[in-house]
């Protein structure tokens, strides 16, 4: 079963999307005193943004295997 270009550039954007929001430039925005829940706002960074991209590629793949 091969995967459709469209489905294919979906995936491509989100790997250079995310390639540059967790780049050291875009990064150091985080690099801070600032807190939520008691968090460092870099790791709430970080692990949103894994979360969503896990959930962005889920779709992405659902629409590919219906």
């Amino acid at each position: 079963m091969k995967m459709k270009k469209r489905h294919q550039q979906k995936l491509v954007v989100l790997g250079v999307v995310l390639f540059f929001i967790w780049n050291v430039p875009f990064i150091s925005i985080f690099d801070g005193d600032f807190q939520v829940l008691g968090f460092p706002a870099f790791y709430i960074f970080i692990f949103l943004s894994w979360l969503f991209s896990i959930i962005i590629t889920y779709i992405i793949l659902k629409k590919f295997y219906e």
